[in-house]
């Protein structure tokens, strides 16, 4: 007895929402209901004119729709509880359908039932198993009480009580999916918002927490002009550090007093800063970060006023070192929650391929010991690199110190270091485990024209196979998307190594693939645009001496050629220089005599040359492993490259490996 009153209970708990309606919510079902009452506007006259082509009463047709139509519009001015408002769509919503029915006396009336199942599951969008209860419900009465008083109402031939059974069998079965499906969309949509304010709600106390601890143990504030003169304001404590400071002097001066060096640091790196050259955030990043006074350590942070290139002032926070590494970790996952519920929402498949791609490659560098040390460099790129697209800075600017260190001493990072690395991992686990849930489940993302495209064949009555095969396809990734990704990844890798910008041109052809069949060339493919970036487009002094255009041209095409699924780029750069390859072929002892053997050794491991191969990208390591990541796949390469004109890149695969057939799997 219990045991069946907890099930009840449990029952009740998954129909019924939380009575808080947060804002979000609240602002969604405004907008929904107000869809939803134009949505029921636009049935009067339409059940106007099938009543006039059946010969079934125009006039009545009409005011029974609007009479339909009375309760939403009553409801929607009226109540003040969203909720309610639903729940009155979801007892019109029926009632549409029986009018639509009732004025669809002919041959296709039974087929008008398919609009009831339609509208229920279509209801699911309000995200309250209630307002499908209240339909179910409403549509089960009237089914009843028509087939009892006026059956031609609701069936084209004399039913017995057992068809309308039938019909409520099948309703009741939809309900139960669409009150599950819409419970989920609560929870895993509208409910999302709540678990983002909980977190930002943690994150804003621990960060007044954080700054009243600051305050007391004393952080220090000033700004510098763009010619670096500081303002007569700044925080009393700065002066017990650094003394006191003479009138207009610069804060390189002032600095320079105590610490020398980073006073000169800080004037040139300042320099670079006002031109302009750069991006800001590059040359901000050259500033000095870090000084000492005694046993004293302090941090700079720099914030530029406002922050864009034509900034007015830079604001200075000198903090104790500790304390700042706490803060900045607070301010810097509070960002980072931001950048992955962005990312959730605007490409989740992307982003959680990104996140699988980063866990091994995290593994791979913290049991770097097995690798070569330039191939730990590598992966440390690839690692910083795609997590800098996808805004996860801390694990960027980790990386980013370990470049430093491996460039600065030549050896590799110490087991701290890489215990640094997966520590910050494991916080944007943490992070990507709290917005996406631990036990999150597969979902599928619809467009809504292929979903309205399938709802009219499933009313038309379209073969059962050729349905099937259409919503198979819904599994597949546009490479539409992915070609969007690597554009994205071009452009990035472009502003890093201080280069005008790129075209990027992408065609898809409309191709879809299967994401977590490709998740692996995609990821090796990375090194093909950053060579073609760094090694293959010039810089713009030469490329205009060339009589080409300032901003380098690269394509990138997926297409169907014949048998074959063809992935190619191609870059309007400098082409390749076969000479530096066969010199560095004859250095390794591999063969360079033919063009063969030229061509086989720009894919060999370990060919690389200065022309080639920078901290960023190479035609060594990175041209093998996407060669060999083509070869696992049944594929093959074909280079072709003019000098001068640029190269080309194609990877063709049989083009079974697309994508598993789910449709006739299913069928077997």
């Amino acid at each position: 007895m219990i045991g069946r009153f907890t099930m009840l209970q449990a029952l009740l708990q998954g129909i019924a929402l939380p009575k808080q309606i947060s804002e979000f919510e609240r602002s969604y079902l405004r907008r929904m209901n107000k869809i939803g009452l134009l949505f029921f506007a636009l049935h009067v006259p339409v059940f106007v004119v099938i009543a006039y082509f059946n010969d079934t009463g125009p006039l009545l047709a009409g005011l029974l729709g609007l009479a339909a139509l009375a309760g939403p519009a009553l409801a929607f001015f009226s109540f003040e509880n969203p909720r309610s408002v639903s729940m009155t769509y979801g007892f019109a919503s029926m009632l549409m359908g029986g009018v639509l029915v009732h004025v669809g006396q002919g041959p296709v009336q039974i087929e008008m039932h398919f609009y009831f199942f339609a509208l229920l599951a279509m209801l699911a969008v309000y995200g309250n198993p209630l307002v499908i209860l209240v339909a179910a419900v409403t549509v089960a009465l009237h089914h009843l009480t028509l087939w009892a008083l006026l059956p031609k109402s609701v069936f084209n031939y004399d039913a017995p009580i057992w068809v309308v059974l039938v019909h409520a069998a099948f309703v009741v079965l939809e309900s139960v999916a669409t009150c599950y499906i819409a419970r989920s969309f609560f929870d895993n949509v509208i409910g999302l918002e709540k678990i983002v304010q909980a977190r930002t709600t943690e994150l804003d106390a621990r960060n007044r927490d954080m700054r009243l601890v600051l305050d007391n143990v004393g952080q220090g504030f000033l700004t510098v002009d763009r010619g670096g003169r500081m303002s007569n304001e700044r925080s009393a404590i700065v002066e017990t550090w650094l003394g006191t400071a003479e009138a207009a002097s610069t804060f390189a001066e002032y600095v320079g007093r105590k610490v020398p060096v980073v006073g000169e640091t800080f004037e040139l790196g300042l320099g670079e800063v006002v031109d302009g050259f750069l991006p800001l955030e590059v040359t901000l990043d050259q500033l000095p970060k870090r000084f000492s006074i005694g046993k004293q350590t302090f941090s700079m942070q720099y914030t530029p006023i406002p922050a864009s290139a034509e900034f007015e002032k830079i604001l200075i926070v000198i903090t104790d070192v500790t304390a700042a590494i706490e803060r900045e970790r607070l301010e810097l996952e509070q960002r980072e929650m931001v950048q992955i519920f962005d990312r959730l929402i605007q490409d989740r498949s992307g982003f959680l391929e990104f996140f699988e791609e980063t866990r091994e490659l995290v593994k791979k560098i913290t049991r770097g010991e097995a690798l070569e040390l330039t191939v730990l460099k590598r992966l440390i790129h690839t690692l910083k690199g795609n997590s800098a697209i996808f805004g996860i800075a801390s694990l960027s600017d980790k990386c980013h110190e370990l470049e430093s260190w491996i460039d600065e001493t030549g050896a590799r990072p110490t087991g701290e270091q890489f215990d640094a690395l997966a520590g910050s991992f494991e916080r944007l686990r943490s992070n990507v485990d709290t917005l996406r849930g631990k036990n999150a489940r597969p979902t599928l993302e619809v467009e809504k024209s292929e979903y309205e495209a399938v709802l009219g064949a499933l009313l038309r009555n379209e073969p059962s196979a050729k349905l099937a095969r259409r919503v198979a396809n819904w599994w597949l990734e546009p490479t539409s998307r992915r070609l969007g990704r690597v554009s994205e990844q071009a452009q990035r890798i472009a502003t890093r190594l201080g280069k005008a910008p790129v075209e990027v041109r992408i065609r898809d052809n409309g191709l879809h693939l299967e994401a977590a069949r490709w998740a692996s060339f995609w990821s090796s493919f990375i090194h093909v645009i950053r060579n073609a970036v760094d090694h293959g487009l010039e810089p713009k002094d030469e490329r205009k001496s060339a009589g080409k255009p300032e901003r380098g041209l690269i394509e990138v095409t997926t297409a169907v050629q014949g048998s074959a699924f063809v992935v190619t780029i191609s870059d309007d750069g400098r082409g390749i220089d076969w000479q530096r390859i066969a010199d560095r072929a004859k250095d390794k002892g591999i063969p360079h005599k033919t063009q063969e053997d030229l061509t086989e050794a720009v894919f060999t491991d370990g060919i690389s040359t200065a022309a080639y191969v920078s901290d960023l990208s190479g035609r060594g390591i990175g041209m093998a492993a996407v060669r060999a990541e083509c070869h696992a796949r049944g594929g093959s390469v074909q280079l072709h490259t003019t000098k001068g004109a640029g190269t080309r890149v194609a990877f063709s695969f049989p083009i079974a490996s697309m994508a598993e057939d789910r449709a006739a799997s299913c069928a077997a």
